[in-house]
């Protein structure tokens, strides 16, 4: 294999540590129970502009991402849920457990030096094993599918080739509801706990947290900027926001919610679920390991999570059911492109979390609690043409 310069690997490592960071966003982390699904993708994924490795004018770029997380652990608010004797929902044999897996495949187009766009299509598999949606008895339901397709165009703000060494992109991109946002299942449920136990199997919306779409259109907006610091070295910063104009969809919960929607007459009323906006950040150093076999490890920060109130006021009677929250992570990961080639692993781990009291939670004096992930795995495979 040719050997690279400084410079130039230096790019590799910053392509290989920020493309990682494209294959997702679940959801990243605030993941389980706090709705973040995929596509939330940072696009910083032709960093090698300009010096003659990577991705060239009227180039492509294809990507295959994976991630995968188990969410378990359940909070209210940064303290993990306990009964009164002490016991958390695992040690009670209670909790909720969301298996994921994300598939995103994107495509990027690079117009010039600075312009480029990518589309990106996700599909999604949950399983969710919940005991309360299915009258005490563990359970599992499904749901899979196409997720919510994005498009992204970004550009650099100083022309790559001039700046070699650091520069800063920004993105913005539409999401389109692609995805099922009415996914159902089977669920066993009392259908008349007032005379006695009648559990009969209905087919019901899964959770929220496993819908494979939510519903509405929406608007992200991206910055990626790197910076090298000195040979082998290279900082990097990532932000991202989904904007979701739409309040609620037409899909309720799978069991009756007290914090869905207004209390009218002593009933609690389900609006349905809400279209929650959706945000990260992440930041940190890359250390190019090998010049000549283009190998880097990275490790920096990650925050991610849905807000309480979406940035344009979705909230009051109209507002639905959301489970707020965000997570903070520290994120390991190594990356190695032979040639045209990326291949790319993270593994955040979980430092901080915490299930934020919703608009509902505030009017009715309570606080529901959520279930996030330890760890989140994503593997990425990407090739120039």
């Amino acid at each position: 294999m040719k050997r690279l310069p400084i410079r130039a690997t230096s790019h590799v490592a910053v392509f290989s540590s920020i493309l990682l960071g494209t294959a997702g966003f679940h959801s990243t982390l605030a993941q389980g129970c706090v709705a973040v699904r995929g596509g939330g993708m940072c696009t910083m994924n032709h960093a090698l502009s300009g010096d003659g490795v990577g991705l060239q004018e009227n180039g492509w770029l294809a990507s295959v991402g994976y991630r995968f997380f188990k969410s378990d652990r359940h909070f209210i608010g940064d303290s993990e849920s306990r009964n009164a004797a002490g016991l958390n929902r695992f040690e009670q044999g209670t909790e909720v457990i969301n298996y994921s897996s994300f598939i995103d495949a994107s495509l990027t187009y690079q117009f010039s030096a600075r312009y480029s766009a990518t589309v990106t299509l996700p599909y999604v598999y949950h399983v969710r094993s919940a005991p309360y949606e299915h009258s005490g008895v563990r359970r599992d339901t499904t749901s899979s599918g196409l997720g919510d397709i994005r498009a992204t165009v970004g550009a650099w703000i100083w022309d790559p080739k001039e700046n070699p060494k650091g520069n800063l992109q920004v993105s913005i991109g539409v999401k389109a509801p692609t995805g099922d946002y009415g996914a159902d299942d089977t669920f066993y449920q009392d259908q008349d706990p007032t005379a006695g136990v009648n559990i009969q199997p209905v087919r019901r919306n899964v959770d929220q947290s496993i819908q494979p779409g939510d519903g509405g259109w929406g608007m992200s907006v991206e910055f990626n900027a790197y910076r090298e610091l000195a040979p082998r070295w290279i900082a990097y910063i990532q932000g991202f926001y989904l904007f979701n104009p739409q309040n609620v969809n037409s899909s309720k919960n799978p069991t009756a919610r007290r914090d869905a929607g207004p209390r009218v007459g002593g009933v609690d009323i389900d609006n349905g679920m809400s279209i929650t906006d959706q945000y990260m950040a992440r930041g940190g150093f890359t250390y190019v390991i090998s010049r000549k076999h283009a190998v880097a490890f990275s490790l920096g920060g990650r925050i991610e999570g849905v807000p309480v109130e979406d940035l344009n006021g979705n909230a009051g009677d109209q507002e639905g059911f959301r489970r707020p929250g965000f997570a903070v992570a520290l994120e390991p990961g190594i990356s190695w492109m032979p040639g045209k080639w990326n291949v790319a692993l993270n593994a955040p781990w979980r430092l901080y979390a915490n299930r934020e009291r919703s608009y509902w939670d505030q009017q009715k004096g309570r606080h529901g609690d959520a279930a996030f992930a330890d760890y989140l795995l994503t593997f990425s495979v990407s090739r120039i043409f």
